[in-house]
């Protein structure tokens, strides 16, 4: 087998105690070391929705631009009801009013809109209830996510199984130099960039909960990824 000089590097640097002697004594362990990480990843069938979109009106009366958000907006409540969407599930937010110019002759018009973030837990509504999102007028910037309720569960699930693969990786990196793994010393969810003994910077680790943010595309996939990554450095005994 024909090794690469960069994966060569990096696994005598793990293997011996001198790698780690040379380098700065801020940036490495002292003692040896071996970084692997690990990953695991699961394909769910979803059973939560989400949609955010935002509603709006604008007139040059004031009174009559808030009198249509007002009226937009219970409009928007009645669909969601109808479709089987509980108060408790949706997030209005508050109303957001500012003047838009028009033409260099009339005044400026009042511009009103609100966002809309909602939950839905019955997925056989979806369909219906996006269709009719989509038709309704002055309605806009809709898109969609998808979920699960057990999200947190299979994070952890994932997260657990992404250690154990980390560690069965360097027990086996360690068993090829005649080493064997020791403890852990440090562990991180995001890339390894700067090793610190016994501290490290850590960085974002990619924690799948759903689907990302999707404009134009409202139908219910059939799986979503759920993942997890974890890096970790053990001692080499």
């Amino acid at each position: 087998m024909k090794w690469s000089p960069t994966f060569a590097a990096i696994a005598l640097c793990a293997a011996s105690a001198a790698c780690g002697a040379q380098a700065a004594p801020s940036s490495l362990p002292s003692h040896p070391f071996v970084s692997t990480s690990g990953k695991a990843q699961l394909w769910m069938r979803p059973d939560i929705g989400e949609v955010k979109f935002e509603a709006g009106t604008q007139h040059a009366s004031a009174e009559t631009a808030a009198g249509q958000m007002q009226e937009l907006s219970a409009s928007a409540m009645q669909l969601l009801a109808e479709h089987g969407v509980q108060d408790a599930d949706i997030e209005a937010y508050e109303i957001e009013k500012k003047t838009v110019p028009v033409g260099e002759q009339l005044p400026p018009a009042y511009s009103m809109g609100r966002l809309f973030h909602v939950r839905v837990r019955d997925l056989t509504q979806w369909p219906a209830l996006m269709a009719k999102l989509v038709e309704m007028d002055h309605v806009t910037n809709i898109s969609s996510t998808f979920d699960r309720a057990d999200s947190d569960d299979i994070n952890t699930q994932l997260m657990e199984a992404a250690a154990s693969d980390a560690r069965n990786k360097g027990t086996s990196l360690a068993k090829a130099f005649g080493r064997k793994l020791g403890p852990v010393v440090a562990i991180a969810r995001g890339p390894l960039d700067q090793v610190g003994a016994p501290f490290i910077e850590q960085q974002p680790g990619r924690e799948s909960r759903g689907t990302a943010p999707q404009t134009g595309r409202y139908a219910v996939p059939d799986s979503i990824p759920y993942s997890q990554t974890v890096n970790a450095i053990f001692v080499l005994k």
